[in-house]
């Protein structure tokens, strides 16, 4: 589905935090980046959409390759971002933030999409789709920012840190729905994250980066205890 080759990216040359990064994420498969803070997993997740310049290496995006110029428009190929927070408009209603998000859509095609989302979050079955967005908890803001991005329809989706700054009845209300969405909707996930026991339990494969390199590739369900999930954070790298 998406293959980066050689992907160096930073501000400057001086200053490059991703080293030449090689990683794949197949059809029907979710990809978890984990590493700790520094490590430079927003920033790849950041580089895929440009909003943080690559400067040499390649994109290829389902059989595709994507130029440095297109970048800016490859949400417009089928790529979903979630961004690390979640990104809504808080002084508009959750209508009206997905009215936004689907704004190239016809009025048919929106209503499509927003009765096939409404299935994945629990909280737009309340009659609320006229509440302003910043009454919204965290985590049903989280959910709002997830179905703006699914309103597109992605082939793909990126999800950069979903569960930060949640509570534990919120991650796993996130996580219900993104088992639906995965299910259901999007099959090829690269996701970001600091909760590494969900990003096992969620993902294929996992890989570890440390200071903007690949350290360590994994199958998620070779990572079965703690012993080994130990072993892969703080073990001998190979």
């Amino acid at each position: 589905m998406i293959e980066l080759n050689n992907i160096t990216a930073g501000y400057t040359r001086e200053n490059m935090i991703l080293k030449g990064i090689d990683l794949s994420v197949g059809d029907n498969e979710v990809v978890a980046i984990v590493g700790q803070n520094g490590s430079g997993k927003s920033t790849l997740a950041k580089s895929i959409m440009n909003l943080v310049p690559y400067i040499d290496g390649e994109i290829i995006f389902n059989g595709e390759k994507i130029t440095k110029k297109e970048t800016p428009v490859v949400s417009k190929k089928g790529i979903g971002f979630f961004m690390q927070g979640g990104r809504i408009f808080p002084n508009l209603n959750i209508e009206e933030n997905l009215i936004f998000a689907s704004k190239d859509l016809s009025k048919k095609g929106y209503t499509e999409r927003l009765n096939a989302i409404k299935t994945y979050f629990e909280f737009f079955n309340n009659g609320r789709m006229n509440l302003q967005a910043s009454y919204l908890s965290g985590g049903e803001q989280h959910q709002l920012s997830l179905a703006m991005v699914l309103m597109q329809k992605p082939k793909f989706l990126i999800l950069d840190e979903p569960s930060a700054g949640l509570s534990p009845a919120n991650v796993k209300s996130l996580y219900n729905a993104l088992y639906k969405i995965k299910d259901n909707e999007v099959k090829s996930i690269l996701i970001i994250e600091q909760n590494v026991n969900a990003a096992i339990e969620f993902s294929d494969r996992v890989v570890l980066l440390q200071e903007g390199i690949i350290a360590k590739k994994e199958f998620s369900k070779n990572l079965n205890s703690s012993e080994k999930i130990d072993e892969f954070f703080f073990g001998k790298i190979n």
